[in-house]
């Protein structure tokens, strides 16, 4: 995910404007006036870029370019350092010795960093016998939800928009991406949305913690932490099951994998591989042919049965009705993404009942993987998409600087030159992310 190549449209902006204003210069004096304060705002560079642009007073189209550039490096720069502090915070807790501090650049911090992550994550779950199969993230939620208005607001300013009519959040956004506050019956196959402060009502598959009744079966068990109606393998009220594998009757509070129905003890959560009857502190995949509340303060995803209210779109919304530039209403449509209100994920470290050992790194992967993930899964791919967009308008402008200010290049140049620096940077935060991430059973890096 490299644009650098794609964004050399700078050097094509400083040399088409040169010649703009040579030939300007030829005719009369207006034309020299004009050719004058051009190359005084050409060869002044652009300092707003990227926090003061708005004190600018360019054109409409030329303004989108750099908001969007601005939101785009500034995310990328965001997304980075966060992904840097998480990466030094897992190895230095694990014990690492810090040999990425000291490094110059952060684009090196971060690779050394997350490099010693990878490293001390895969030494912990090998102390343990079998860990390293046995264990892996469990990941819930972490949306990006993305304001119509704000899209439609900037796409009518944009040349040749005289008005724009705003999508319709409930019809322009994929019916398996629409979240809302369910009145009703969120639907089968559909997703109650919990989170580490709002549980949902489940009947179905939790990919977070679970909480009520765990079924499991004779070929897929379940962990267990309260009555299991089958056999248990761990531990019953304390003492070691008989057994082996195969445990044995448990009258008591089963710790450990349950090959039936799991009756969780009181505050007690489990991640459910199996089905979850009770309340689950992220995603419910909801497996009930008739449907379910989520509950008062959860929300349903992909289809409500009953009265729907604050609708989210948790994917990408047809672009506005619009009949302007087409690459400033991309740049708008960047600009929108990139400020996109996300909420971070939810990561568990979910590890067989006998693994031991790994209370400490179960820990410090909870609180500092979310933003990996967030780089790998939800933020990440917006800015890979916000570069894409950015390297074909700023080609475009690159071809077309005759009704340009000299400003308004040399601020397209500055934009342009940013953003193949940040595409630098977010290839290595996303691979750094993933190779974290795959160490503690994690996704890898999504596909190019």
């Amino acid at each position: 995910m490299n644009h650098r190549n794609r964004l050399w449209g700078v050097r094509g902006l400083v040399l088409a404007s040169v010649a703009t204003v040579l030939a300007l210069s030829n005719s009369g004096c207006t034309a020299v006036t004009n050719a004058v304060n051009n190359v005084k705002g050409l060869t002044g560079g652009c300092d707003e870029f990227p926090s003061s642009i708005d004190t600018l007073m360019l054109d409409s189209n030329t303004t989108a370019f750099l908001t969007a550039g601005a939101s785009v490096v500034t995310l990328a720069g965001s997304m980075e350092m966060s992904v840097y502090t998480a990466c030094g915070n897992i190895a230095s807790g694990l014990g690492a010795t810090d040999t990425w501090s000291s490094m110059s650049g952060l684009d090196n911090q971060t690779k050394e960093a997350c490099n010693q992550a990878s490293a001390a994550i895969t030494a912990a779950l090998g102390a343990d016998a079998g860990a390293q199969a046995a264990c892996g993230l469990s990941i819930s939620g972490g949306e990006c939800q993305v304001s119509a208005s704000a899209e439609a607001t900037c796409q009518a300013s944009c040349t040749g928009s005289a008005s724009c009519t705003p999508p319709d959040v409930t019809a322009d956004c994929d019916p398996g991406s629409l979240s809302v506050q369910c009145a009703g019956t969120c639907n089968a196959s559909a997703t109650c949305e919990g989170s580490a402060t709002v549980e949902a009502n489940c009947q179905g598959s939790c990919a977070a913690e679970c909480s009520g009744e765990c079924d499991g079966t004779a070929s897929a068990t379940v962990q267990c932490n309260g009555a299991c109606s089958g056999h248990c393998s761990g531990t019953c009220d304390g003492t070691a099951t008989t057994g082996g594998s195969a445990g044995e009757t448990c009258t008591g509070t089963c710790v450990g994998q349950c090959d039936a129905a799991c009756t969780l003890a009181t505050s007690a959560s489990v991640h459910c591989t199996g089905m979850c009857k009770g309340t689950c502190n992220g995603d419910c995949t909801i497996t009930s042919s008739g449907g379910i509340s989520c509950g008062a303060m959860a929300t349903c995803r992909g289809g409500c049965t009953g009265t729907a209210t604050a609708p989210t779109c948790e994917g990408k919304l047809t672009p506005p009705a619009c009949m302007g530039n087409a690459n400033c209403q991309g740049s708008c449509e960047t600009s929108a993404e990139a400020t996109a209100t996300c909420t971070p994920p939810t990561v568990t470290l979910a590890c067989d009942a006998s693994v031991t050992g790994v209370t400490t790194l179960s820990t410090l992967l909870q609180t500092n993987m979310p933003p990996l993930i967030a780089a790998l899964q939800t933020q990440g791919p917006l800015v890979v998409t916000g570069l894409g967009q950015l390297a074909t308008t700023g080609e475009a402008i690159a071809q077309n600087t005759g009704s340009l200010t000299g400003q308004a290049i040399a601020c397209a140049a500055t934009a342009t030159s940013a953003a193949a620096n940040a595409s630098v940077s977010v290839n290595i935060t996303v691979m750094a992310s993933a190779s974290v991430s795959t160490s503690a059973g994690g996704p890898p890096a999504p596909n190019p």
